[in-house]
């Protein structure tokens, strides 16, 4: 779907409550103060994982700088009805953060990499190619991962993996107990590979693909509390 370019440019105040498809409605009118809202909204899940993937700050907030900058020239190729702008922030996080962890290896920047640790949702650009995946693709099948757990199971996902709270500082930030968010996370992660093992041997049955689908939720570990 298209936008429809508005006239009316909100206020700085004004964006602040509005939801992300009519920030980016504002953007592609011209109203740059839309994107200093959306990344004032999504820069810490970004750098977040970004930081996951490159093992250093600086270059994780290079990453950041990247994503964003990406997102202000491509404003015009997200479409609501295909996914959240969440989700499209973490394509872009994801493959952006890949490629410069690759670079950075190429010039020796690590002593010694663990690739589950770096990538433990199995996003690889090359990896997916070899799958029939391209990066939209994969992120699709995260939403719809993600879409299928229960609405506290969603939150606690989101507060652990993609924000990387420990169980304890995400069972302060929603007010449940340690042991209820504890129980959320990992009915959440059993839920998930239900999903991805049900949408693998679908695609096994329509032989659109010959490799696993690239989701290891089974890695998906919270930090330490």
């Amino acid at each position: 779907m298209r936008f429809t370019l508005r006239q009316e440019k909100l206020s700085w105040t004004d964006l602040q409550g509005v939801e992300d498809p009519e920030l980016i409605r504002q953007l592609l009118s011209g109203n740059h103060d839309a994107l200093a809202v959306i990344v004032d909204r999504y820069q810490r899940l970004v750098f977040s994982v970004a930081l996951r993937i490159v093992k250093d700050e600086g270059e994780a907030e290079d990453v950041v700088q990247i994503v964003f900058t990406d997102i202000f020239k491509r404003a015009e190729q997200f479409d609501a009805s295909r996914g959240t702008l969440k989700m499209w922030l973490l394509q872009y996080a994801y493959s952006r953060s890949i490629n410069r962890h690759r670079y950075l290896e190429q010039r020796q920047f690590y002593s010694q990499v663990d690739v589950d640790d770096l990538n433990p949702l199995g996003f690889s650009a090359g990896r997916n190619r070899s799958e029939g995946l391209s990066t939209a693709e994969v992120g699709r099948l995260l939403e719809q991962a993600i879409h299928s757990l229960k609405p506290n199971q969603q939150t606690a996902i989101t507060l652990v993996y993609f924000e990387g709270l420990t169980l304890e500082e995400a069972a302060q930030r929603t007010g449940e107990t340690l042991a209820a968010i504890r129980n959320q996370y990992y009915r959440g992660l059993m839920k998930l590979r239900e999903f991805i093992s049900a949408n693998k041997a679908l695609r096994q049955q329509n032989d659109t693909a010959t490799a696993p689908i690239p989701l290891e939720a089974a890695h998906l570990k919270p930090r330490p509390i």
